[in-house]
């Protein structure tokens, strides 16, 4: 399942943002991350704070494991926030 980041917004920064992001994803996945990887396209995504990323992956690798988590297109300066908080 790919889940395209840049419909949450462009600029994502924040905890509490975050938060809903990973509300609105469970919903979303719901279940099918059974059969499949989670992949997150950051393809068009500007901003990524850390707070926002420590968040978001926080909480979607506590719910399904680090292994289902996969991430694709990112740019320079969201893959450093990325590399940053893992």
């Amino acid at each position: 399942m790919i889940i395209q980041m840049s419909k949450f917004n462009t600029v994502l920064n924040g905890r509490p943002t975050a938060r809903e992001a990973f509300l609105r994803l469970q919903q979303i996945i719901n279940g099918s991350v059974e059969k499949e990887d989670i992949t997150l396209d950051f393809m068009n995504v500007e901003v990524l704070t850390p707070s926002y990323a420590d968040e978001l992956l926080r909480a979607l690798e506590g719910k399904y494991g680090s292994d289902k988590i996969k991430i694709i297109n990112t740019s320079q300066a969201v893959l450093a926030t990325i590399q940053a908080v893992k």
